[in-house]
């Protein structure tokens, strides 16, 4: 059987997307192109902003277009905000986040082929087993965290993913012993909230511990700076460079009064004093962040606070947003910042 596989956002997205492509070994699938005339096309959707949404529309209607006969799945955050958006776009079956543990079922189920019983919360997808590889032979993300209940005024994620849940650290080294049996040489762990994780008495950091001495070469993707704690940037410092000597650290404005209006857990201080004692800690040490231009009621003040801000820290590299309001989300109704403005402050970011 022909099967295509399109993977829109975060690295989340591409764990499940992998994990998926583990529980269909009994359709012996043939990985081949979108394009390629497929029976089976899965596509795993984010809506993290207008962008993403557009981006997930034009990929369904590829999909139809080049596999008119194919059995076409929709998954992820644009199906859990738009389902009926969707089905009309052309999907044969819609299986939003809150369900997406019933993913292998709904698609063994349709080529005649019997599924295990889901064991798990729908809305529980971690991966079992053997797991495809899709992106990389070398790296593997490694999903240990889902949902997140912080509350930004600006993010529609806690509504798409839900509350926070957190892998049992023996389900996830089991995984991840199974990956470098596969000759997987670089384990990143991800997730929603990956600071958050508490499924290890010690936390992330322990994880982080346990994972390097199974001999893996392990890396974080983002995390927020409330979450990092002395703990974590000790364990980093205490393996580096097999623990890679890098974080993702969110900072979405240079601005203390953006902060709290949106709702984040820091300031500039706290931002500033972690930066410099992961400096301090570790050897070799690389920043990269995330910056939200445009943000509700931000003023051109504000705007140069980010610049200097940036420019004081050096991050190794700057992924920069353009804000869009998203539905039911506080920030969608406080007076907004023109697109205009909007684009040109993130190009000036």
């Amino acid at each position: 059987m022909r099967a295509a596989f399109r993977t829109l956002g975060c690295k989340v997205n591409q764990v499940e997307t992998e994990a998926l492509l583990g529980f269909l070994k009994a359709l012996e699938p043939e990985v081949v192109p979108l394009e390629a005339g497929a029976d089976l096309v899965v596509i795993n959707t984010c809506a993290v902003t207008t962008t993403a949404e557009a981006d997930a529309r034009k990929e369904i209607r590829r999909a139809r277009r080049a596999n008119p006969e194919a059995f076409i799945v929709v998954t992820g955050c644009y199906a859990e905000l738009s389902p009926e958006a969707v089905r009309e776009l052309g999907a044969d079956a819609v299986v939003p986040n809150s369900c997406k543990a019933e993913l292998p079922k709904v698609i063994l189920e349709h080529f005649g082929l019997p599924a295990d019983p889901i064991t798990t919360p729908p809305n529980e997808f971690w991966g079992a087993g053997e797991r495809g590889l899709l992106n990389s032979r070398v790296r593997a993300f490694l999903k240990v965290q889902d949902g997140c209940q912080a509350g930004c005024a600006y993010c529609i994620i806690p509504r798409l993913r839900g509350k926070e849940r957190h892998r049992d650290y023996r389900e996830a080294l089991a995984e991840a012993e199974a990956l470098l049996r596969m000759g997987i040489q670089e384990i990143v762990l991800t997730g929603v909230r990956l600071g958050s994780y508490r499924g290890h008495p010690r936390g992330l950091a322990g994880l982080v511990e346990d994972l390097h001495h199974l001999g893996a070469k392990v890396r974080l993707s983002s995390i927020e700076p409330e979450d990092t704690g002395e703990d974590l940037l000790g364990v980093i410092a205490r393996y580096a460079p097999g623990v890679r000597p890098h974080l993702h650290l969110s900072l979405q404005t240079g601005s203390d009064r953006l902060l709290r209006l949106m709702g984040r857990r820091y300031d500039k201080a706290y931002y500033r004093q972690l930066v410099r004692r992961a400096y301090e800690l570790i050897p070799g040490f690389a920043l990269t962040t995330d910056v939200i231009a445009g943000l509700p009621t931000e003023t051109e003040e504000e705007h140069r606070e980010t610049l200097a801000f940036l420019e004081e820290l050096r991050p190794t590299r700057v992924h920069a947003f353009t804000y869009t309001p998203r539905p039911k989300t506080r920030a969608a109704s406080m007076p907004q910042v023109p697109p205009e403005v909007r684009k040109r402050r993130t190009k000036e970011i």
